[in-house]
Order: structure tokens, then C-alpha cells, then sequence
């Protein structure tokens, strides 16, 4: 092997070697969280898991929730509203459906995932059409739910040549 009769190679095994000397070691150390802020952190994890059609702002005024359908239409009526989009229709995750084409949201804390199903006017490069989309789902999802939109996906489902 080139490497074991490198002295090149050799030297800079040797000097990695050194610099994650260090970092083996804080690998190898036992570490013990504390346990109240620990039990805190899961507490909410395991809220936001429980109770998945909900998404929760905390402010210091106290809670706010904000069901999945919600999104679901805030981000629906924000699609449609982008030139070259003809329809972009609904259901919530627990499967209830407006129509045929889809806008799939969900919640988890204060953050929120969505799938949206569209149809698109032909002529329109679609991938400027789904970052128009995306651009204008997350920007009226914030302002009207204040939740993350982690990840906008947009799904071109059809595209039609008549007004």
C-alpha cells in the first residue's frame, strides 16, 4: 500500500492522529446530563409528539395552538395567489380531504413540514414555479401562525395549455 511506505503519508496520518487525539478522548468520557432541564426537554418533545394536529407557540402571554388544517389553508391560499399556479387543494394529515389536488401539512411544536400538490399553467419553468411557491407558502405561514415552515416539498401534478 502506497500509504505504510509513504513518508508523506505517513506524516500526515501521524499528525491527524495527534489533532483528534483530543476528541477521542471527549468521546470516550461518561457524561451525565443533569436531570431537571433533561426532563424538561423531553417533556416537551414528547408533548409535541403526543399531539400531532397542533402545532404550539409559547410566548410569554402564554400558548397558542394551531391546528395542522390551518396551515394546511394558510399555505393553500398562499399557493394559489402565485401567477402560473391554477390549483393547489387540500387535506390534513389525519386524512381529511377538500378535493382532488393536495396541500399536506404537518405540525410539530412550533415547527410544521407541507406537501403541496399542484397544477400549473404550461409555459411556466416549473422549478422557478415551485421556488415562487415555496418562497410565498413560507412567508405567509410565518405571518399568519408564526410557526417554522421547516421544509416546503411542491409536487407539479399537471400542468394545463388552456385558460
Amino acid at each position: 500500500m502506497h500509504q505504510q511506505g509513504c513518508v508523506h503519508c505517513q506524516a500526515a496520518l501521524a499528525e491527524y492522529d495527534r489533532l483528534l487525539s483530543p476528541l477521542r478522548d471527549l468521546a470516550a468520557e461518561q457524561v451525565i446530563a443533569p436531570e431537571g432541564p433533561m426532563e424538561e426537554a423531553l417533556a416537551r418533545i414528547r408533548s409535541a409528539i403526543d399531539d400531532s394536529d397542533y402545532a404550539t407557540v409559547r410566548t410569554a402571554d402564554g400558548l397558542t395552538r394551531v391546528a395542522a388544517r390551518v396551515v394546511v389553508a394558510a399555505a393553500r391560499h398562499s399557493a394559489e395567489g402565485v401567477p402560473g399556479v391554477r390549483v393547489a387543494l387540500s387535506r390534513d394529515l389525519s386524512g381529511h380531504r377538500d378535493s382532488d389536488s393536495e396541500v399536506t401539512a404537518g405540525v410539530a411544536g412550533a415547527s410544521t413540514a407541507l406537501e403541496i400538490t399542484l397544477a400549473a399553467d404550461f409555459g411556466r419553468p416549473l422549478h422557478q414555479l415551485a421556488d415562487d411557491v415555496r418562497r410565498a407558502v413560507v412567508a405567509t405561514v410565518r405571518h399568519l401562525t408564526d410557526l417554522e415552515p421547516v421544509q416546503v416539498t411542491v409536487l407539479i401534478d399537471d400542468v394545463f395549455t388552456e385558460p
